[in-house]
């Protein structure tokens, strides 16, 4: 796109345009920013490896978390965090839109249960558990949350 004429003054953005003349990309190597919920900026760490797509194309792709900010956004109540993605294949470009798949480790003792099955009440959060013929109650800490699955 041409953003300026034949004979305009150029200056500083700020000057009389806010558009910038020309646009310089590396498109070789291209960083991906993502906004990570609190709940889960424990799991990452600089050097892990995530997978992402873009919708316009059908192939998996590798990035590594190259920074993280250290803050949360107050307003989002996450992270951002920034990962290095290598483009030799040039397929891929700036400012497409990416869904990244963040690689989760579940503890040991984490099982999954249908959200109905939580009851969050005064006295806590809890699941019932028959033994012996007998409802017992079993206190839960609430987990990461998948469609009605928690």
């Amino acid at each position: 796109a041409r953003n300026v004429n034949l004979g305009t003054y150029v200056g500083p953005s700020g000057k009389g345009s806010d558009l910038p003349l020309l646009t310089i990309q590396q498109q070789d190597k291209l960083r991906l920013a993502v906004s990570v919920p609190e709940l889960y900026t424990g799991y990452l760490h600089n050097g892990d490896e995530m997978s992402f797509n873009v919708k316009s194309l059908p192939e998996t792709f590798k990035a590594t978390i190259t920074r993280m900010s250290g803050a949360l956004d107050l307003k989002l109540r996450s992270e951002r965090v920034e990962m290095d993605v290598h483009n030799t294949t040039k397929n891929l470009l700036p400012g497409m839109v990416a869904e990244v798949l963040l690689p989760l480790n579940a503890k040991d003792s984490t099982f999954v249960i249908p959200n109905t099955a939580l009851v969050n009440s005064a006295e806590g959060i809890f699941v019932i558990k028959v033994v012996n013929h007998k409802a017992t109650r079993i206190d839960v800490k609430r987990g990461r949350e998948i469609d009605d699955k928690i």
